[in-house]
């Protein structure tokens, strides 16, 4: 079996195009000493929810202890010894949780479309892997670059993928791995994407833009992460990497801070991590909801405002040479209310424009742009 591969391991998700397929899991595990019971036993509704219900055995190389592990959703499932990625102290090429989150997720992926292609379990499949990734620009360098992708590529990797009670061992081999810096894939992203990615642009500025007409437009890209927000100045299609920046802000650190405020607010009695409070966050029906969205709000303005604070010195820093601030990412969707009005202010004092792009788009330009790069770029043969 081929896959090609694009990943965007992000602190709170990580996204992935297997071919042309997008997936989604939390960027959250959970080691175990033995494997639970499973009481589903019909293959077809386990294949379904493979994703969904993820355990797995990873044997690697790349990561500093092999073992059994609970993926994604299914980790998410309880607070208690939860891993998830430290925002904080960030170094996302040296972490093992986006490895363990790439080995596991395409290992079951590559069980689906065994499954898929012979309506059957194989006891094992070989998996040879095409990838495209991306770390933040803040971290970014050659060498850390070569030793994220020397991660994957140095040994092959065995995942036993567990459908119920049956196992499925994978062998993954990654071929070829690039990684790049956050935010250069989403400027791929914007001039392959259709015209309604402009819908705010063009309205507010009363304009009839294509994408295409950003092509060689001088951006200062504004990528609102969860962990960091990333500060990427392109020129043209080229990055320039002197400029190129990023800083620990995003709604990782906001919605910690909420967290926080939320649990003592109930006397302590609450143990969770950002993942489950952006849970609460999002049901309306949770008993907790209208405290977490309080809480929320109060913590992103000032996230918000450390932001626009970046811009502006960035702006002055490349000395006024930018066309368009573009923001997106889903950070962007999270602090939009209290950035959007402020920046369009900035940039109309300063004679530039503002490309915010729409929340139906955001969050997933870097997965997409890696798609892109893969098809266009990288691994044409395969697209």
């Amino acid at each position: 079996m081929k896959l090609v591969v694009a990943n965007d391991i992000g602190n709170s998700e990580t996204k992935m195009i297997v071919n042309d397929t997008l997936i989604k899991q939390p960027s959250v595990v959970k080691r175990l000493l033995s494997k639970p019971n499973v009481m589903e036993t019909n293959v077809e509704k386990n294949i379904a929810n493979l994703l969904d219900e993820l355990i797995v055995h990873v044997t690697s190389n790349a990561i500093k202890r092999s073992g059994l592990y609970f993926i994604g959703k299914r980790a998410n499932m309880t607070a208690d010894k939860v891993e998830n990625m430290n925002i904080k102290l960030g170094n996302k090429s040296k972490h093992d949780i986006p490895v363990l989150m790439t080995l596991s997720m395409l290992a079951a992926r590559s069980v689906q479309l065994a499954y898929q292609e012979n309506q059957e379990l194989p006891p094992s499949i070989s998996v040879d892997v095409s990838m495209t990734t991306a770390i933040p620009a803040s971290e970014y360098s050659a060498d850390q670059a070569r030793y994220l992708e020397g991660r994957f590529t140095s040994n092959d990797h065995v995942v036993i993928v567990y459908v119920g009670e049956t196992p499925v061992t994978v062998t993954l081999h990654f071929q070829t791995v690039k990684v790049t810096q956050e935010g250069i894939p989403a400027l791929y992203a914007l001039l392959e994407s259709e015209n309604e990615i402009l819908k705010n642009y063009n309205e507010h500025y009363k304009k009839q833009a294509v994408p295409k007409d950003f092509a060689n437009k001088r951006i200062l890209h504004v990528d609102i992460g969860d962990g960091t927000t990333e500060y990427i100045y392109t020129v043209g299609m080229n990055p320039v990497t002197d400029v190129c920046s990023g800083e620990k802000r995003g709604v990782g650190h906001a919605t910690e801070e909420a967290t926080q405020l939320l649990k003592e607010e109930v006397g302590g009695f609450l143990n969770l991590n950002r993942q489950q409070f952006m849970n609460i966050f999002r049901d309306p029906s949770h008993h907790l909801h209208d405290l977490a969205v309080r809480f929320m709000q109060e913590a992103r303005y000032s996230q918000a405002q450390r932001i626009l604070e970046d811009i502006q010195e960035k702006y002055s820093d490349i000395a006024g040479n930018v066309d368009v601030i573009a923001v997106y990412g889903g950070g962007s969707i999270q602090f939009k209310e209290e950035l959007y009005e402020e920046l369009l202010d900035f940039a109309n004092t300063v004679h530039c424009e503002v490309l915010w792009i729409p929340e139906k788009y955001a969050v997933d330009m870097n997965v997409n742009g890696l798609h892109v790069i893969n098809q266009k770029i990288l691994f044409k043969q395969h697209a």
